[in-house]
Order: C-alpha cells, then structure tokens, then sequence
C-alpha cells in the first residue's frame, strides 16, 4: 500500500491507496471541525471513489507509521466501543442488516441493532442475492466469522441479500 498526504488550506487528507490510486482508507482533518476517516459512518460515509493520481505533486508521499499514528488517534474513541460490540457480537452470531456502501473491501452492512458495521465479500453477496442490481438499503442476513481490528469492522460470512429494505423502526 502506499500512504499519501495533502495539505490544502485549513483541511489535511490522509490516504491509504493501492498501485492503481485506489483508496482504502482515508482521513480528513479540518481545523475547527470534528475528524472524519473513511471506516465510520458520522454523517455519510466518506471514502474517494475515483483513483488518486499518485503523479500528483499535491500528494505527498508519506510513511505507513505516519498514516497509522494518525487513524489511531481519530478512531480513539471508536477503540472502546469496539470491544464493547466485540463482546455482545461473537463469532457464529447471526446478525441482520442492511447494505450501506460499497467499498473496495467489499460490502459495507450496518447493523442497527448493535450500532456497528460488518463487511461482506462482494461476489458473496451478488452470488446470494434475490435482486441483480444490489443497492443501498437491501436487507442482509449474515454470519459473524470475524474481526477486521483496523477498520472496526465484523467480518459476515455466507450473506444473503434479499429483495427489500431493512425494516427500520424509529427509537
């Protein structure tokens, strides 16, 4: 992976990109505002979808250690909900959600009831789904088989994503 960093005016963007520029992690800090990385949902989420020119003298090139102290403090406070949320969501444990983006990583399933995210192999979920074209908000069924410690994320095992929205009820 290659490790970016740019600098215009009062905002700094941190970038985690493969050979090609595509971006799997990502920073924003913005003086005066809260902290956005690509790995939580604050507001929308929030992670390039276009490749990066790594040719682009705007991007400077920097070491994986200065990226990682960066998301490591960002994602602070996310370090103690996640092993809160690791502990009511075991491994083996069904979990229903619903499709939120996708990203390079795969799938990106929300799931409401312990306020978390899991991720789902892409072909996996197309291969099980009831609708071809799959979209923000299709209901999933899953399985927990693991953690992903750097995003925060639930690994989901044999999704199944079905033809309808997730029956969101209102707290």
């Amino acid at each position: 992976m290659i490790y970016l960093n740019e600098k215009s005016g009062r905002k700094e963007w941190y970038f985690e990109v493969d050979d090609e520029g595509t971006a799997y992690r990502q920073i924003l800090l913005e003086e005066g505002k809260e902290s956005k990385s690509s790995n939580l949902k604050k507001f929308e989420f929030f992670l390039s979808e276009k490749e990066l020119p790594l040719n682009n003298p705007e991007l400077k090139r920097i070491p994986k250690e200065t990226f990682e102290k960066v998301w490591s403090i960002v994602n602070k406070d996310q370090q103690t909900i996640w092993h809160e949320q690791k502990e009511l969501l075991t491994l083996g444990r069904k979990i229903a959600g619903y499709i939120e983006v996708f990203y390079p990583q795969g799938v990106i399933v929300s799931i409401p009831d312990n306020d978390a995210l899991g991720v789902a192999n892409y072909e996996e979920c197309a291969e099980n789904s009831q609708k071809r074209n799959m979209h923000k908000g299709l209901l999933v069924n899953a399985e927990i088989i693991g953690y992903d410690e750097i995003n925060y994320w639930f690994i989901l095992g044999d999704p199944k994503v079905f033809d309808c929205r997730y029956p969101l009820v209102s707290k």
